[in-house]
């Protein structure tokens, strides 16, 4: 088998020359026209543009409620995580 040895990747053509292209041009009045119109729109959203973006009372419930189950999360997990170590602390030797 070893008489039979042949490159598996044998080269058919050369990679052509690469030739320097010209530099491109630069494309910056797209960009600045991007970026006034994001900063048109972040000043609209701040002097309250639309209506839609006043809070409304249930939204104001509804995200208390979500940092309320955020906070007795947490409390649970502290007093899971002291109820683990209590016996993991007494078993060290002194």
């Amino acid at each position: 088998m070893a008489d039979n040895v042949a490159p598996t990747i044998a080269p058919e053509r050369h990679a052509p020359d690469v030739t320097p292209s010209l530099p491109a041009e630069p494309r910056t009045a797209p960009l600045n026209a991007e970026k006034e119109s994001l900063f048109d729109s972040i000043a609209q959203e701040s002097l309250g543009g639309d209506g839609g973006s006043q809070s409304s009372p249930l939204k104001t419930f509804l995200t208390g409620l979500l940092w309320f189950g955020y906070a007795i999360a947490i409390v649970v997990a502290l007093v899971l995580v002291w109820s683990a170590a209590g016996p993991l602390l007494k078993s060290l030797p002194h």
